[in-house]
């Protein structure tokens, strides 16, 4: 009786197991931990979920581990597989038409702890180092991240340097947020003098950064930089759906969190 009791333990662990597994997997797969704005290194979802599965399932919390684990694959499917992505992206993106500015403002994205732009990062400085070149302004903002992110400022001043020589690359920060961000921005117009600013970043930020610093008393033109990650204008293959999943997700959740503080209209 009781090594029939343990290897029903057992089998359900291991049934457990690869249940968290899967789950650990599609969290993964839909990098679900940026909604809540967790950055660092994600591998090991995996496991701790195996763990936890492991643990739960022979236990009479089972039934809702299970419910779980079919709600996260129900969202894997309905993500890779329904217009749902393409619904989330409608309203995010602002593109105003591009003026002269008293200066070009680069959201913060993270840099490798070596200096190497990330593919964000790397879109964003570029877009904003075009807006200088065509002489929309002279003056190019950057803002740093806290560590282990890399700096920003020594590789934009690289860029201005080789393209742009002419023009001045300023620092705000170190920041946490966009909220933050766009006090620091509004702070250092104050000190300049300045009213108007060209904002790039990522084209499914570009909604909520712009309110942002339209929130601290400034004029804004949004500029998007261009997606590299997945083709967010169509949406139309699963991986570009799962792909863009969290930053859509992500943006949504930011929209309604900072409305709700009061940090934006």
């Amino acid at each position: 009786m009781g090594s029939g009791v343990s290897g029903e333990r057992r089998r359900r662990a291991w049934a457990g197991l690869m249940a968290g597994a899967i789950a650990g997997f599609i969290a993964l797969d839909l990098d679900l931990p940026s909604l809540v704005s967790f950055w660092e290194d994600r591998s090991f979802l995996v496991p701790a979920a195996a763990f936890v599965g492991a643990a739960v399932w022979p236990t009479p919390l089972r039934r809702l581990a299970m419910t779980g684990v079919a709600l996260l694959a129900g969202l894997w499917l309905a993500v890779a597989f329904t217009p749902l992505t393409s619904w989330m992206r409608e309203g995010l993106v602002r593109e105003d038409p591009v003026q002269a500015a008293d200066a070009v403002f680069v959201f913060a994205s993270r840099i490798q702890e070596d200096g190497d732009p990330t593919t964000a990062a790397m879109s964003r400085l570029l877009r904003g180092l075009e807006l200088v070149e065509e002489g929309r302004s002279s003056h190019l903002v950057v803002s740093e991240i806290p560590p282990p992110s890399g700096r920003y400022t020594p590789l934009a001043r690289a860029w201005v340097e080789r393209f742009v020589p002419s023009a001045e690359v300023l620092t705000v920060g170190p920041i946490r947020n966009t909220h933050d961000e766009a006090r620091a921005v509004a702070r250092l117009f104050g000190e300049r003098g300045w009213t108007r600013v060209l904002a790039v970043t990522s084209p499914t930020h570009t909604r909520r950064a712009a309110a942002c610093l339209e929130a601290q008393g400034l004029e804004v033109v949004a500029v998007p930089s261009v997606e590299t990650r997945y083709d967010l204008e169509r949406l139309e293959r699963p991986g570009d759906r799962r792909e863009s999943f969290s930053n859509l997700a992500h943006e949504r959740l930011g929209l309604f969190v900072y409305r709700h503080r009061g940090w934006i209209d």
